[in-house]
């Protein structure tokens, strides 16, 4: 019995050491990445001091080609989006910048799944946060999510478990850029044959009351910083009754919503899409060209 405890005290210390050594190697080999989302995401999270901040799903870092929106408005544009993530990891970004830079305008670009609707596990949005657990407001969004976060955060392991192969390729050879200003195009034509022209059953919309809440706050913290929704085409169009709550606040707090959702123009288009909702760099131009027209053209921002 006395053998079995020494052991497993033994483990126990060698465990603590390899969790303390954890926390002293991960965050230098993060803020050293040369490239990939490592550096993108500590890019955005500590030095992001562009004029217009892009937010959203993967459809944002797709979608939104920042120098055209440079050349468009004369202003500085860094594309924020992130695959598969939505409101609850875009809030977090947003509170970390604000705390060194106060953009002039984000474009915020909606997926209902992400940003709106129930149905997921809200967790996965809090991966790209665990490395920053320790910065103002970020803990409060854990705990939003599950009170019992703060515990496992307690760990170094725990907080970069998901990412040490990835962690360690992006310090020593990224296996892909940063992107341009973020953002990152995507190259041919959508596969014909891998679309279905026939549409799910469309059941009934249930909102989370969390995503909501962070839309609340981003809404009432945003400060002087202009504020603009978005919905980028997709190719087969999307449900308007999805984006109902969100439409209310924006209405009630005189924020821009504009939806290219169902736009003529890109719908059922297969030279503008890669997939059925991504648009490839050809769309992704022309949209973001599309955007700044209506943006100008109804005097929501204007050339500087």
């Amino acid at each position: 019995m006395r053998k079995f405890l020494i052991r497993i005290f033994v483990f126990a210390c060698l465990l603590f050491a390899v969790d303390a050594l954890a926390g002293l190697v991960f965050p230098k080999l993060v803020a050293d990445a040369k490239g990939g989302d490592n550096r993108r995401n500590n890019y955005i999270c500590e030095k992001a001091d562009e004029d217009i901040l892009v937010y959203g799903s993967s459809r944002a870092i797709h979608h939104y080609n920042p120098l055209i929106i440079e050349d468009s408005l004369g202003m500085t544009c860094y594309n924020c989006g992130q695959d598969g993530n939505g409101i609850i990891l875009n809030y977090g970004r947003f509170e970390m910048i604000s705390r060194h830079h106060e953009p002039k305008v984000v474009i915020y670009d909606v997926l209902p799944g992400f940003d709106l609707t129930a149905g997921d596990d809200n967790h996965k949005y809090l991966g790209w946060l665990k490395a920053y657990y320790d910065r103002d407001s970020i803990p409060q969004i854990f705990a939003s999510v599950d009170r019992t976060e703060k515990y496992k955060m307690m760990s170094n392991l725990y907080r970069y478990n998901s990412r040490f192969v990835q962690i360690v390729s992006d310090c020593v050879r990224p296996l892909q850029s940063s992107g341009i200003n973020g953002y990152r195009p995507l190259e041919g034509e959508m596969d014909r044959m891998k679309i279905s022209k026939k549409k799910a059953a469309e059941q009934e919309v249930r909102f989370d009351s969390l995503k909501l809440y962070y839309w609340r706050k981003l809404i009432s913290h945003r400060g002087n910083c202009r504020l603009i929704i978005v919905i980028s085409p997709t190719w087969d169009g999307m449900r308007q009754d999805e984006y109902l709550p969100l439409k209310k606040m924006c209405e009630e707090n005189g924020i821009p919503f504009i939806n290219f959702s169902n736009n003529p123009k890109y719908l059922r288009n297969y030279a503008y899409f890669k997939d059925g909702a991504h648009l490839n760099s050809r769309g992704a131009d022309e949209f973001t060209r599309d955007l700044m027209h209506e943006l100008k053209k109804n005097k929501i921002l204007q050339a500087e």
